[in-house]
């Protein structure tokens, strides 16, 4: 059955749990709010663009149902997957830095052995073909699409600070105490790279560690290879916008800093949003 997934939502806004998007709510004129396969959904207008902001569920299977149900049943121009993400030690990011994902990579699929996990190449079948390419292991963002062009526009990789809600690129000159107009917000990066998906997050810093130098990834989350699976399946453009609340491998919670990753992360979304 073919389905237009241009109609319909401008953009469809997903995070796993509802405080990764909850601080975006408030732009939304007039949201009608429903429950929509167990998960909740705000549906609204934000400058004239019908938006959709909701939840998909933890985990690569929640996130792959919602977001086919919402683009079966809604229809798509874009969807974007945000929220929170652990960050691998020896990479750029910190806690309460934003990656702006390249490449989403799948951590799980292919061949396990003595090794590790070996790419979906072994099996020799792809997960899906874009455009008659076949895809293995890795969903590239950048290559030709309009969508990350854009987001690439808007946020290029640098110094930001947020000063009323309001995402500010930082002048790398004031940053380095150059001059004296000094950002409002503290200072955080926006890099842009790979990510990893993984079903079992990292539970100690060497797992993490094997995971960084096995798949080059910046981060891992839960989600994000199979939203992206999804929408190159239904040929509707995916972006990943994830902020650091956490380093990779460290479980204890008491060092997370979640309320900044989902502001941080936020942030960067209504930029995009109101971006022309």
């Amino acid at each position: 059955m073919s389905v237009n997934c241009t109609a319909g939502v401008d953009v469809a806004i997903l995070g796993a749990v509802r405080q990764e998007v909850e601080p975006l709510l408030h732009l939304l004129d007039s949201p009608r709010v429903f429950d929509f396969r167990g998960e909740a959904l705000h549906l609204g207008a934000f400058q004239d663009r019908s938006i959709l902001i909701g939840s998909t569920g933890l985990g690569k299977v929640n996130a792959a149902i919602t977001t086919a149900a919402i683009l079966e049943t809604f229809g798509a121009a874009q969807v974007w997957n945000i929220g929170c993400a652990g960050a691998y030690e020896g990479g750029p990011l910190n806690v309460g830095d934003v990656l702006i994902s390249r490449t989403v990579i799948c951590g799980d699929e292919g061949v396990l052995s003595k090794n590790g996990v070996e790419s979906m190449r072994t099996i020799g079948i792809p997960l899906v073909k874009r455009d008659g390419e076949p895809l293995f292991d890795a969903f590239p963002l950048a290559e030709g699409s309009w969508a990350y062009d854009r987001a690439l526009r808007l946020t290029p990789a640098g110094l930001y600070s947020i000063d009323g809600g309001e995402l500010q690129l930082v002048d790398t000159a004031v940053e380095a105490g150059k001059n004296d107009r000094r950002p409002k917000g503290e200072v955080f990066r926006t890099v842009h790279g790979p990510s990893l998906t993984v079903s079992l997050a990292s539970g100690d810093r060497k797992t993490a560690a094997k995971r960084r130098e096995r798949y080059g990834a910046l981060a891992e989350n839960m989600e994000g290879s199979a939203i992206a699976q999804t929408c190159a399946r239904y040929e509707v453009p995916f972006l990943e916008c994830r902020a650091m609340s956490n380093m990779a491998g460290y479980r204890d919670k008491r060092e997370w800093r979640l309320e900044l990753a989902f502001e941080r992360c936020c942030a960067v979304i209504r930029h995009w949003l109101e971006g022309a």
